[in-house]
């Protein structure tokens, strides 16, 4: 199959990577998305190293097989781990941390906050790729062991969702009172609006449109856009399809051709 007609790979731990699929199908309407999202096994950001290694394999071995021209990593946990994936695959794959420390050091900021899974707030992947560009812009890292998790339910608590906000961004808070914040995993942004209504003053940072460019890009410099004027929309997970309908509803996605429970 010509590249130009091929989908386009979309994995995540879970619903999280909806957000970086709103922002592909607003600069690329016309290309058809594969999404994975592995809810039986998140959230990603409490596991090992080893299991977060496999678990991407498999989800990118995957997407692999039905033929993404590229896949986009839209987990921050696993990006961080995107220099160990690459090397195991034939096609390419972008990460989502790469690209949002990209911006953050091309905007000029000299510190920002960063709310993440443990794991990846863990790793210092944020830090490392923004210092990167410039040592001096101070990155003020907080993990959360429940955000991922209360949203990937896909019932949005928002009693639970905000106490869980407020209980980690004040610890950042605490540190240095930043302008800016990074939502340093996939499934915040979904909830963005509960960031911004217990925190009005802060400015929070989506890298799910970065992603989107990076991959726009990529697909410019191979010349390999789809020809159509609309894409086609394929969700599988190993969890719940229904949460995965009602969340693309909520983002205002396309909605999804066919949406099924797949096993890896």
């Amino acid at each position: 199959m010509a590249m130009n007609n091929r989908p386009i790979g979309v994995m995540d731990s879970g619903i999280g990577g909806l957000t970086v699929v709103r922002e592909l199908q607003r600069l690329l309407p016309g290309e058809d998305i594969i999404y994975f999202g592995d809810s039986a096994n998140c959230p990603y950001g409490n596991r090992t190293t080893e299991q977060i290694t496999q678990l991407s394999k498999n989800m990118l071995q995957f997407l692999g097989d039905q033929g993404a021209k590229t896949t986009a990593i839209a987990c921050n946990t696993i990006s961080t781990l995107v220099d160990r994936l690459i090397p195991c695959f034939d096609y390419h794959i972008i990460g989502i941390v790469s690209p949002a420390a990209d911006a953050i050091a091309r905007d000029g900021l000299r510190e920002v906050g960063l709310i993440a899974t443990e794991f990846t707030a863990r790793s210092g992947a944020y830090e490392k790729l923004i210092h990167a560009h410039d040592p001096s812009i101070e990155v003020f890292a907080q993990g959360s062991p429940l955000l991922a998790g209360l949203v990937d339910r896909g019932d949005f608590n928002e009693e639970e969702i905000n106490a869980e906000i407020t209980t980690q961004v004040d610890k950042i808070l605490a540190r240095r009172r930043v302008s800016h914040i990074i939502l340093g995993c996939t499934h915040y942004p979904i909830v963005e609006e509960n960031f911004k209504k217990c925190y009005p003053e802060i400015t929070f940072i989506n890298p799910a449109l970065e992603q989107a460019k990076a991959v726009q890009r990529y697909l410019a410099e191979q010349d390999a856009f789809s020809p159509k004027t609309r894409g086609t929309f394929t969700v599988c997970t190993s969890g719940d399809p229904q949460v995965y309908l009602n969340v693309a509803k909520r983002l205002g996605l396309f909605e999804p051709d066919d949406a099924k429970v797949v096993e890896i």
